[in-house]
């Protein structure tokens, strides 16, 4: 028996040629030939068995679904799942930790917090709720960092598997500058890593990261063994930590006095790679970026903790000059929303700060097709192209009732993401498909 279903509604998604440079900004600066997106204001999208089969206008659509189930969702927007690229989700119990600086955040607050992940049980409980979470935020992939103890990795890759996620993450590696709790020795660290990656790796819809947690907190070993495990696998992403906090800059810099940069760290052990997913990259150098360029390497942007911890302003009009390759992530613990439309509303802001705009489409490509294509997954996720696998999210705008009337004077796809994108919330996220099964239907009006 055939499992296809068609869903109703309004469709957004991005073209495969679609790229930061080549994005309209707004309706009047754009022609047909060069509009990168598909905007369908009464749109079908049908699914079978976990992919996208089709995806256009009712009107030429309604014929081939007349013996298949219909979900109706006409006036609300069908779009893909939100990627988060930068996220920890071992930090939930520490969220809107109040008033210290990175460097003492993570003393005072993350390091007790992630100890407690050593309990199998407290493990269990804390991520199904992480994931509850995220899914009810709309994001279907990310790259995450999983709790330091072996036990509490597998159970999150376990969770994971059960929820048929495309998500990337592995063991945050820490092996110096931690206390007791979470200090493991070097080898302990690599050998979790190398079981991890044999149970888990390309496994279902998961892949592994090595996660050094940053340059403080891994000694040259530790740093060494991690470019070990990538020329093993070298399919492998790697994430970790970069530029910050202007005090971890000086410190990276006494503790590696050889290095050039920050960057140079990473880049001797041969962790920067174009599978490499640098977060924040606040603070970096000219040099710096230039080796963004030449390698490929991924940002990520996370201004919501940024924010919060009063790191400093990512300067995306001067990265932008160096690599596209920009991504988007909440920094889930240090930032305080799980939402992908807070990240995206905090980009602007931050942009307006440093007299850059931000256009809503380049915003919602940075979240949602750019971050696959940067990882890439553009194959398999990140647009309604048919054969993807059906990762999708629906958006009530009218479930708040300031983006309802704000939505009435709106005239445009543009200024209706950009709306979305800085009024948004959970509030308005109606459905979260994975894999073309429902993992989240809101029960607001239930």
């Amino acid at each position: 028996m055939s499992d296809k279903i068609a869903y109703r509604g309004s469709l957004f998604y991005f073209k495969d040629s679609a790229t930061i440079a080549n994005l309209p900004i707004n309706k009047d600066k754009q022609s047909e030939h060069d509009c990168q997106y598909v905007y369908i204001e009464d749109g079908i999208l049908i699914v079978e068995s976990g992919k996208i089969i089709e995806a256009g206008n009712y009107a030429d659509l309604k014929n081939k679904i007349v013996d298949i189930k219909l979900v109706d969702y006409k006036g609300k927007l069908i779009t893909p799942g939100f990627i988060d690229t930068h996220q920890h989700a071992s930090q939930s119990a520490i969220v809107a930790a109040y008033g210290d600086k990175l460097l003492e955040w993570l003393d005072n607050y993350v390091f007790p917090a992630e100890s407690a992940y050593s309990d199998d049980a407290s493990a269990d409980k804390d991520l199904n709720f992480f994931l509850d979470q995220l899914v009810r935020n709309g994001t279907t992939t990310a790259v995450s960092y999983g709790p330091l103890f072996y036990n509490a990795s597998d159970i999150f890759f376990e969770k994971l598997k059960e929820r048929n996620m495309r998500f990337i993450t592995g063991n945050i590696l820490m092996d110096e500058n931690a206390p007791d709790s979470l200090r493991l020795s070097t080898q302990e660290n690599y050998d979790n890593c190398e079981k991890l990656i044999s149970k888990w790796h390309n496994t279902n819809r998961l892949s592994f990261c090595i996660s050094p947690r940053f340059a403080l907190a891994c000694s040259e070993k530790m740093l060494e063994l991690c470019g070990t495990l990538k020329k093993d696998h070298p399919d492998c992403y790697i994430q970790t930590h970069l530029d910050e906090n202007v005090n971890e800059v000086i410190e990276v810099q006494k503790l590696f006095p050889w290095s050039k940069n920050y960057l140079d760290v990473y880049d001797h052990y041969g962790l920067v790679t174009d599978r490499t997913v640098f977060g924040h990259c606040i603070h970096t150098t000219d040099a710096e970026l230039a080796r963004f360029k030449s390698s490929g390497a991924i940002m990520s942007w996370c201004p919501l903790s940024n924010n919060f911890l009063g790191s400093g302003l990512f300067d995306f009009g001067r990265a932008l000059k160096y690599t596209d390759r920009i991504t988007l992530g909440t920094d889930w613990g240090a930032g305080n929303r799980l939402s992908m439309f807070a990240v995206m509303d905090d980009a602007y802001k931050v942009s307006m700060l440093n007299n850059v705009k931000l256009p809503s489409m380049v915003g919602w490509y940075m979240a949602t097709f750019g971050a696959a294509k940067a990882l890439k997954l553009e194959s398999k996720i990140g647009n309604f192209a048919p054969g993807k696998e059906a990762d999708f999210i629906v958006i009530d705008a009218d479930a708040s009732p300031y983006l309802k009337y704000r939505r009435e004077k709106v005239s445009d796809i543009f200024e209706f993401l950009f709306i979305l994108m800085t009024l948004g919330s959970e509030e308005n996220i109606e459905a979260t498909y994975i894999y073309g099964k429902p993992a989240y239907i809101n029960q607001r009006n239930k």
